[in-house]
């Protein structure tokens, strides 16, 4: 879409009155204008030094070891030993079979 003869000469118009008004600021932007332009993707593309790369990368990995270990030990509770874990029935009180086991019988208790 090109400009029509009006917007071209409005805008040459500006640009005469920007020259007269800042000389300056018309040689720093006839300076931009002269200088190489960049094309593609890596126009406005920030330059990331090998320091920079490393320490991000470094940072990554503490932070991911620090999850890790504390991922493994918020898991990890000490049961108590089986000799004082007591399991009763739910109806009568008694105790159940030990997991795996077979339930025992209650003996009849020795007369004398």
């Amino acid at each position: 879409m090109s400009l029509s003869d009006w917007e071209r000469r409005a805008l040459a118009e500006m640009e005469q009155e920007l020259r007269r008004e800042d000389p300056p600021f018309a040689h720093r932007i006839d300076a931009l204008n002269a200088s190489p332009c960049h094309q593609g993707p890596q126009r406005f593309a920030c330059q990331v030094s090998a320091c920079e790369v490393v320490c991000v990368f470094l940072t990554v990995v503490m932070l991911t070891g620090l999850c890790v270990l504390v991922i493994l030990t918020a898991g990890h509770r000490q049961a108590p030993p089986p000799s004082q874990i007591r399991v009763t029935g739910t109806a009568t009180g008694e105790p159940s079979a030990p997991p795996g086991g077979h339930a025992r019988t209650p003996q009849p208790a020795a007369s004398p």
